[in-house]
């Protein structure tokens, strides 16, 4: 059956957009099944139009050549990394929203529609593991107690009160994408949009998620990549704290008064926009011209 991404030049302007940005490295055994349970048709329903953008970091199976088959759009990104990938993808993609999800299989992008749904009222949404249910198998005992004393670190040093600091599903409003200053290279990535979002008094919502055990073997180190997540966490706080003592002390708490007003003074009008859905040709030149990646692929998923 083939499912389709709407990209009718006459209704740019009367619908809003979603991004779908999928990191990826060696996932042919589950790439296709992520676009594939993209909510395509339900978003289109709700007045959504979407399209899936695959940020591959040298694959070296098929990922891409499935990703393109299923209609996705590839950005190439020489570079190692899941940080550098997701802010090149955040460079590239321009969007009303925009869903980040994992390429493995683990999380399920088929909650997209109640993150888009929760995304009217809030400038970020994440989808909680500890909210929903793990899998047996899907992560051990040391990812659980790694994850949830990370967690805990977060919100002690940044005062917003997430239960699941390194998940792999987040959601995003299009502008607030292009607030973010991230530095992240590795898997700190995640702590280091958490701790944007704090640093600039955005709202987060969490999802309750179903989390699968991955096909293969996973890709983060446990140990190894949670010390440099926590150390990542430490010195981010460090530097908000000698940057500037009085102001940076204690960051605004996201969903106070002082959180919403500065979340809503920077926030543009996003429903009233009349922003243009951009395809492959439009991205910028810089982009297409810088030496580290490249852009292929259509619109059509199948």
């Amino acid at each position: 059956m083939q499912r389709t991404i709407f990209n009718d030049p006459r209704t740019d302007e009367a619908m809003e957009t979603v991004a779908v940005v999928i990191p990826t490295l060696n996932e042919e055994r589950s790439i296709g099944t992520v676009i594939g349970d993209v909510p395509v048709g339900d978003l289109l329903k709700n007045g959504l139009k979407t399209a899936v953008y695959v940020i591959d970091g040298r694959s070296v199976d098929h990922t891409r050549d499935i990703a393109v088959q299923k209609g996705a759009q590839i950005i190439t990104e020489k570079r190692r990394g899941k940080g550098v990938a997701l802010q090149t993808a955040f460079r590239a993609v321009h969007a009303d929203y925009v869903i980040v999800v994992d390429g493995d299989n683990t999380y399920p992008i088929g909650v997209a529609t109640e993150m888009l749904r929760l995304l009217q009222t809030n400038d970020v949404v994440i989808g909680s593991r500890r909210k929903g249910f793990i899998e047996p198998g899907a992560m051990t005992r040391l990812n659980v107690l790694g994850n949830t004393l990370l967690t805990l670190l977060a919100r002690a040093l940044f005062s917003i009160n997430v239960t699941d600091v390194c998940t792999g599903l987040w959601g995003f409003r299009g502008d607030v994408i292009r607030r973010l200053e991230l530095e992240a290279q590795g898997f700190e990535i995640e702590a280091d949009i958490y701790s944007q979002c704090a640093l600039k008094g955005l709202t987060i919502a969490e999802i309750p998620i179903h989390y699968r055990a991955r096909a293969d073997q996973a890709k983060l180190a446990s140990l190894r990549d949670g010390v440099k997540i926590g150390a990542f966490l430490c010195r981010k706080w460090l530097m908000t704290w000698t940057s500037n003592p009085a102001a940076n002390s204690q960051p605004k708490r996201a969903g106070t008064p002082d959180g919403q007003r500065a979340a809503f003074v920077e926030r543009r009008d996003v429903i009233n926009r009349q922003q243009k859905w951009i395809h492959s040709s439009e991205f910028s030149d810089e982009l297409r011209s810088d030496q580290n990646h490249w852009i292929e692929g259509n619109s059509n998923v199948k």
